[in-house]
């Protein structure tokens, strides 16, 4: 035993006094090893943790970095300034959509030229239908970003207006389905 510590007699309680003149680091000595094993254990294992998750981020904005460098100009110019993460996967989710929807299309002319299936549609009344699509499409645009951008609501009668300007625009070219209905 420790020679400034003086044997007491059992189960006499130690108090205030018992304790003037000792020296605090020896009573602190016996720690248990379960907390320090605990404490070595977190350390070791936020580490690798910690590791892991970096490596993780990494490939995710790697990946973000790619599919911006794979989206097409017009998309990369909607949008002013810098691409954040979460608008280069809108876009690029917009971006597959509208392929996906190409793709059906072109694939349902496939399937309908195999089996024989003529246009019925003329050339011209084709291109008019192509433009007409476009025109909507581009319309559809035009007030979405209007909506998201500038705040504008369908209740508003500067919208009213554009619309029934694209409206009017669209009966010129080609009398048929009504803009964005």
């Amino acid at each position: 035993m420790d020679e400034g510590i003086s044997r007491l007699p059992e189960r006499q309680l130690l108090e205030h006094r018992d304790f003037i003149g000792l020296d605090y680091p020896a009573l602190y000595m016996c720690k248990p090893k379960r907390g320090v094993k605990r404490d070595e254990s977190k350390e070791t294992y936020k580490l690798p943790h910690r590791l892991i998750e970096k490596k993780r981020r990494d490939r995710i904005n790697e990946c973000i970095a790619q599919l911006k460098d794979l989206l097409p100009e017009h998309l990369k110019l909607t949008t002013l300034g810098h691409l954040e993460k979460a608008v280069v996967l809108e876009l690029t989710l917009k971006h597959l959509k509208a392929l996906t929807a190409l793709t059906e299309q072109q694939h349902q002319k496939i399937i309908a030229l195999q089996n024989g299936e003529r246009s019925m549609k003329s050339p011209v009344q084709a291109d008019l239908d192509a433009f007409h699509s476009g025109f909507q499409t581009c319309a559809k645009e035009v007030l979405q970003y209007l909506s998201r951008f500038e705040s504008w609501t369908p209740r508003e009668q500067r919208c009213a207006q554009l619309l029934g300007h694209l409206h009017s625009i669209s009966s010129q070219f080609l009398p048929g389905p009504q803009l964005l209905s």
